[in-house]
């Protein structure tokens, strides 16, 4: 397993989260989608943001106890490689999660580790009873990592409009308690 550890970023680092939004290939999975968001691109599903827009975003997920950003670093070049984060759902008990990996980094062995360390500073160091994400069933790779990191798909849907054509998203969750019997089983 790729050695790696979460750091929150610098406002001085902000730079990489940029590069990373206006990554066609790194976004790819972002493509299509109706969203309303100022900067967002639907045909590569890039999102740029400004100097000033980046140190807003900044200050309003370092500064409240309900939202977690960190970058992820490889331990050994020391140098950022994406990115993980969660915010508490105001309408649940649920922690909405996401994670990027830069397009170079990909495949490299660096989601599984980032989405455990997740995992530990959502359910050990927050109150997160509940960890959650979307995504289609077509999106392999993030059915594959997220199943391997414990989280289980639920009989919840709903429909999103890609590139005009309706596809299905599941949601996928891990409750604390999942976590931990998945932790006490690995330990022994």
């Amino acid at each position: 397993m790729k050695s790696i550890y979460l750091k929150t970023p610098e406002v001085e680092e902000l730079y990489y989260r940029q590069k990373w939004m206006m990554d066609p290939e790194t976004m790819s999975y972002n493509a299509g989608y109706d969203m309303e968001m100022e900067g967002y691109d639907k045909v590569s599903g890039t999102i740029c943001k400004t100097d000033e827009q980046m140190q807003e975003w900044y200050k309003k997920w370092t500064k409240s106890h309900n939202r977690y950003i960190a970058y992820i670093y490889d331990a050994e070049m020391k140098i950022p490689v994406g990115e993980v984060y969660f915010q508490h759902d105001e309408n649940s008990r649920e922690y909405e999660i996401g994670i990027v990996i830069a397009s170079q980094y990909r495949g490299k062995g660096y989601a599984y580790p980032a989405l455990l360390s997740l995992q530990k500073v959502a359910f050990e160091e927050n109150e997160a009873e509940i960890l959650s994400d979307w995504f289609p069933e077509d999106r392999f790779e993030a059915v594959k990592l997220f199943r391997k990191a414990g989280f289980l798909p639920t009989d919840i849907r709903r429909k999103e409009l890609v590139f005009g054509q309706e596809k299905e998203a599941v949601k996928y969750l891990l409750t604390k308690e999942q976590y931990e019997q998945r932790k006490m089983k690995q330990e022994i």
